[in-house]
């Protein structure tokens, strides 16, 4: 042991001794090195799962566009690599200018003297191209009207050869030509001018795959001359795509089977960069339609555009379902908040004007209008027809009399100016002008009811809050008051009627503008300051004699001059008359006279709205109406003269008459042409209808994610709970469970092909084309798929609340 630790003393002494010597060899180790260079910060674009841009600036330098911008991810990590990103998909910037209107026909810019009005400036892009009809792609039908056409375009030859790296996610994107070299179109004015406010757009997206957090779209307004940004007040911006678009489409662009607003590839979204080559001058050369934004978009809503897209593509939007109505404030938001040029809608350009007015009408099945009358100013195609051969009996707008606006000498009719800022929009906005005034004068609202029953007959006192001078039956103004009373005790039944359409059990309603001719029963009256007391006597009704319970709606109809907007006389010849609907919420009554608990509210009548806007306000009816009858008996209880149904989606209302029970007419339609609101609600929006009823289109184009409830529905509105206590819905081919009738209205709406969703809701107790009564409450479908469940509706459906 000792001879061993020596043993190591000795050799650990020798190596130390033996390494100085080689250290002290060495000499000077010499000078320290310099430091390397940073190594890069951030994250490889083609690491990155997310990207974000912002233009920092903009420059136009002997006629050299260069754009700086930055790239970052969420986190706001620079991402770095653009420069080296041969093989992106899509990397592209446009310039334009805001400057003077130009139109399709080429004639030259005319001069401001010779205009009649206010036109705001428009975008000119520099960027543009005359491109000639491809007869192999012209539709058919269309050979006639297909000619050359300019189209504008961006910068995207050059990609990632015009980037040079100013600092790690800070790019300067310079454009390989000058403004002067790209091609130059006779009569199409791209004169630089540096004063003139002008806009660059950037969209940029990694690869083939379309992903909301990689896609950009961006743009960034300036003014040259002062190498400052543009102010709110120099550019031109009237929609808001969020606001005014999104709202009722949809934005999940990465999922293939929902319809959404991305266009071109999978790669332009945003309105601003969208109207940089949707000019006012551009067209397609395959069917002469319009590509000016604006008036693409009035024509794609009504159905009425077609236009043949990059590979020969066809474009046809016939069967585009717009349920917004005519309104211009359904896209045109104003407002507090509202884009700084969102009243620009109401001055006029040709193309937009056109697009709704001219219809179909073409210059070679309508030659004629290329030529004014003798004597006339040439107006061009468009012109012409709106000054010298526009008429009521064929103008797009029915009934619009557009030649008389300008025979009566009414320039600022159409042309806004100093005396009329509206210019047209002051025809277009005065319905909706009308409907406003009238409502805030005419607000009122319903108490709850008091029913008693007395001797097998009922009594109902109902007492109206009400704001006008006039009680309703006096008031010239008031073409009728609607007020509806339906049974209530947790479910609206309609009941089966009989072969003579005798009294409705469950419901009734009275025109109280005429109260007197009430022939169900008597009708007294008693006004108490701004308060007004209905009696109704004599009521024989056996389920709300029964029940003793129920809901109260009522529904106005005012006339209005839309030339002032104001309440008018009905029988006023002179006023330019629209009617106005006026309708208060929802009451009920009850023998205590106390407020009952309605109907649970199942959809969001603001969501409904967004892309109903009209029909949701049901100014329009909704129903078939019957010219005769008496309005609480059989048919005519629903189908009045007039449309005395439902007021508001969230209260109820339209379950009062679409609910399981069925009717003689409506249980003779099979299930996939189902009368329950689920149902038919359902299957609409599903296209899983079989037809509908009249004129109406069997399909219908919905914007949305069909199976993302929360298109219609808000969080708490699809758990099921209560549903399978629900009553069942009987349809000609059989009865059909509640929660298995909901369903079914998208996944099962025939038995054929879908065996295996009907095993599914058999073997947890649903009933599929059951006999009548075979249903009694066995439903076990909330236990798994209950909204917040494993398998809960929100989980098995992309539910995006």
């Amino acid at each position: 042991m000792k001879n061993h630790n020596k043993s190591n003393r000795l050799r650990a002494a020798f190596g130390t001794a033996l390494l100085a010597a080689m250290v002290g060899g060495c000499g000077s180790d010499g000078k320290d090195g310099s430091d390397g260079n940073d190594g890069t910060t951030g994250v490889h674009i083609k690491a990155a799962t997310s990207l974000s841009a912002k233009i920092l600036d903009a420059r136009i330098e002997d006629g050299r566009v260069s754009v700086d911008f930055s790239l970052e991810n969420a986190n706001g990590v620079p991402v770095y690599g653009l420069d080296s990103f041969k093989e992106i998909n899509t990397l592209g910037l446009g310039i334009a200018k805001l400057d003077s209107l130009q139109k399709r026909d080429l004639k030259g810019e005319e001069s401001k003297s010779s205009r009649k009005g206010t036109k705001p400036s428009q975008w000119t892009s520099y960027i543009n191209t005359l491109k000639a009809p491809n007869p192999a792609h012209v539709p058919s039908g269309f050979e006639p009207l297909a000619r050359p056409q300019i189209q504008a375009d961006i910068e995207s030859s050059c990609k990632t050869d015009c980037i040079d790296v100013l600092d790690s996610g800070v790019y300067r994107f310079t454009f390989p030509k000058s403004l002067a070299e790209y091609p130059q179109i006779d009569g199409l004015n791209t004169e630089f001018n540096p004063e003139l406010t002008h806009r660059v757009t950037l969209e940029l997206k990694p690869t083939a795959t379309v992903s909301n957090a990689t896609l950009i779209n961006n743009h960034y307004d300036f003014v040259p001359a002062t190498g400052m940004a543009a102010k709110a007040d120099e550019s031109r911006e009237l929609v808001a795509l969020q606001e005014s678009c999104i709202r009722c489409h949809n934005e999940d662009y990465q999922n293939a089977a929902a319809p959404k607003l991305l266009m071109h590839g999978g790669k332009r979204t945003d309105i601003e960069n969208c109207v940089v080559c949707h000019t006012s001058y551009a067209g397609d050369p395959e069917t002469f339609a319009t590509l000016d934004f604006g008036a693409m978009l009035h024509r794609i809503h009504q159905g009425s555009y077609t236009m043949v897209g990059h590979g020969g593509s066809i474009h046809d939007y016939s069967k585009v379902t717009f349920p917004g109505g005519e309104s211009c404030q359904t896209c045109h938001i104003q407002g507090e908040d509202a884009p700084a040029q969102a009243e620009y809608f109401g001055f006029h350009r040709q193309e937009a004007c056109a697009s709704c007015h001219l219809g179909e009408f073409n210059i070679v099945d309508q030659a004629e209008w290329l030529t004014p009358p003798d004597g006339q100013k040439d107006r061009g195609f468009v012109g012409n027809y709106f000054h010298y051969y526009a008429s009521p009996d064929i103008d797009g707008i029915k009934g619009a009399n557009v030649r008389a606006v300008f025979e009566a000498g009414n320039c600022a009719g159409c042309h806004a100016d100093d005396s009329n800022p509206l210019g047209s929009a002051i025809f277009h906005t005065a319905k909706d002008n009308a409907k406003a005034s009238v409502r805030e004068t005419y607000a009122f609202s319903l108490e709850t009811g008091r029913f008693v029953l007395n001797e097998g007959k009922g009594s109902l006192t109902v007492t109206l809050n009400w704001p006008a001078a006039q009680a309703p039956d006096l008031d010239p103004a008031v073409k009728s008051l609607w007020l509806v009373a339906a049974a209530f005790d947790g479910d609206y039944s309609i009941r089966r009627l009989s072969a003579n359409f005798g009294q409705h059990a469950g419901r009734f309603s009275v025109d109280l503008a005429d109260y007197s001719k009430y022939s169900n029963g008597t009708i007294e009256k008693h006004e108490n300051g701004g308060q007004i007391e209905y009696q109704i006597d004599g009521l024989t009704h056996a389920d709300i004699n029964a029940i003793q319970q129920g809901t109260l709606s009522a529904k106005l109809y005012v006339c209005a001059d839309k030339a002032s907007g104001i309440a008018v006389a009905c029988d006023d010849d002179s006023a330019a008359m629209t009617e106005v609907v006026v309708a208060p919420k929802r009451a009920s009554f009850s023998p205590s006279g106390d407020a009952i608990d309605g109907p649970e509210p199942v959809v969001s009548a603001g969501k409904c709205a967004d892309c109903h806007d009209a029909q949701a306000d049901f100014s329009k009816a909704h129903s078939r109406t019957r010219a005769t009858g008496s309005p609480d008996t059989g048919c005519s209880s629903c189908h009045t003269s007039e449309p005395n149904t439902a007021v508001h989606l969230e209260d109820g209302s339209c379950a009062s008459c679409h609910n399981g029970t069925p009717t003689q007419a409506h249980n003779a339609k099979a299930f996939n042409r189902g009368f329950d609101f689920k149902v038919m609600a359902h299957q609409i929006h599903a296209n899983t209808r079989d037809g509908r009823y009249g004129n109406y289109t069997t399909e219908i184009s919905f914007p949305g994610n069909v199976a993302d409830c929360a298109v219609c529905h808000d969080k708490g509105q699809i758990k099921l709970d209560s549903l399978a206590i629900k009553q069942a819905f009987l349809a000609a081919d059989g009865e059909y469970s509640p929660t298995v009738a909901a369903c079914a209205s998208c996944h099962a709406p025939t038995l054929a092909g879908n065996e295996a969703a009907v095993n599914h809701f058999l073997q947890n107790g649903g009933v599929y084309q059951g006999t009548e009564g075979s249903y009694s409450g066995g439903e076990s479908c909330a236990a798994c798929h209950s909204e917040g469940k494993t398998f809960g509706i929100d989980k098995v459906h992309p539910v995006q609340f």
